[in-house]
């Protein structure tokens, strides 16, 4: 389903991007090559009135000088006198009388080039398409002399200038495809990145409900064993079989809630109400909670206080005791008697440490990155029925909605030592 998202978003944002691009290069094209038609066209003209300037200022003329003009100009050169042809010099008098002829036909049709006997010194040039199928440029102009009138025809082919208008296009679409492949690239790996954490929340999920399912399991079928076993057991074994089904019963009970816990974070309904509070009531609070526990299970409780006045922080108290509550019930069930656990606070400049340290087997360097997420479990863990591996998970979410920082190191006591850090 991510994998269908991602191909359809990339599809998406480059096929958007493409019609934009194709348009402002479209348009693009299509300015610079009327530019290009336009200036092609107004050269030309210029050429022609050069010619006719040179043709009425002199009163003779050069084959040889013709014959530089058509090749520096590309072009091919028609002059008659009274309607006598003079001059075809380039291509044969044959070759492009065609064309000439065009030429003569669209300047009296078109432009009333003969309209009057006062046609001397009007030009005209135009676009036209030859006999062969290739465009031209074709002009004419009226040059008049003493006794006669002169007519100046000159034919351009475009074939040049359409063919670098055609290489134009070409590297222009060629580099609108680069750009266009280079865009799919990256937008199938900025979706990738994009979608990530949404394929990362997915799997969590789906190995969240797998976990919880098994972990449901477990108890429900320890219950409805106690139960066949009861029905069918003797009065007096009521009692210890009742007692597996509490038992197990409390520990599902323990279980759901804490998935209730995690679940109204992760649909953000889980609400931090701060309020000014003194760390130190804090800590003897939970020394004072524990220390009978400690007691019982045969660990020495030690606390300490810093000697410095720690004023008010703002901070939700309920939770951060449910946090430091968290890692004591972890410190006296993997610390084994007779041993030291150590309840303390620092504190900076700019926060507060509350540390939870002890005399246990400590955390392996491999699991501490892992030892915050959902169900995960050390080796004592997997075969401690009463502990889930959402204790840690749920203290890391309240740390975060405070913008604190939560992590277990080596402890001054040998053990593992968590540290909850919060803003001041």
């Amino acid at each position: 389903m991510i994998g269908s998202v991602r191909g359809k978003l990339t599809a998406f944002n480059t096929a958007v991007t493409a019609v934009i691009l194709l348009a402002m290069t479209l348009l693009c094209l299509f300015v610079s090559e009327q530019d290009t038609r336009q200036q092609t066209l107004q050269n030309f003209h210029n050429y022609l009135n050069t010619l006719t300037s040179y043709l009425t200022s002199q009163d003779t003329m050069s084959s040889q000088w013709l014959r530089q003009v058509e090749g520096t100009g590309n072009v091919a050169i028609s002059i008659s006198d009274n309607g006598k042809p003079l001059f075809s010099l380039r291509h044969g008098q044959g070759e492009l009388s065609g064309q000439f002829q065009q030429v003569r036909s669209r300047a009296e049709a078109d432009y009333d080039l003969y309209a009057d006997k006062s046609c001397a010194g009007k030009s005209c040039s135009f676009v036209m398409e030859g006999e062969n199928g290739a465009d031209y440029i074709g002009g004419l102009a009226v040059v008049s002399k003493e006794n006669s009138v002169m007519e100046l025809m000159l034919l351009f082919p475009l074939e040049e200038m359409q063919q670098g208008i055609v290489r134009q296009r070409t590297v222009v679409f060629l580099g609108v495809a680069l750009a266009l492949g280079v865009l799919w690239l990256f937008s199938w790996h900025f979706t990738g990145r994009m979608l990530q954490p949404i394929r990362e929340s997915r799997q969590r999920q789906i190995e969240f409900t797998a976990a919880a399912s098994h972990e449901l399991r477990t108890p429900l079928a320890a219950i409805l064993s106690a139960a066949s076993a009861m029905d069918q057991a003797e009065d007096a074994q009521h009692s210890y079989f009742l007692q597996q089904i509490q038992g197990e019963g409390q520990r599902m009970s323990r279980l759901i809630g804490d998935l209730l816990t995690l679940s109204s974070g992760d649909s953000q309904n889980w609400e931090i109400h701060r309020s000014p509070a003194d760390p130190d009531m804090v800590l003897l609070e939970i020394y004072e909670r524990y220390l009978p526990l400690a007691k019982k299970a045969g660990l020495a409780l030690e606390i300490c206080v810093p000697q410095e006045q720690i004023p008010e922080i703002s901070m939700d108290r309920e939770r951060i005791c449910q946090v430091l509550n968290i890692l004591m019930d972890n410190a006296l069930a993997y610390t084994p008697a007779p041993g030291r656990v150590l309840l303390g606070l620092e504190a900076g400049q700019r926060n507060i440490r509350f540390f939870v340290s002890d005399t246990g087997p400590g955390v392996p360097e491999g699991e501490r990155k892992d030892i915050f997420q959902r169900f995960h479990r050390g080796r004592r863990d997997r075969t401690d029925r009463s502990h889930f591996g959402l204790g840690l998970s749920i203290a890391a979410q309240i740390v975060n909605l405070h913008g604190g920082k939560i992590w277990v190191q080596d402890g001054r006591l040998g053990g593992a030592e968590f540290v909850l850090e919060l803003p001041r």
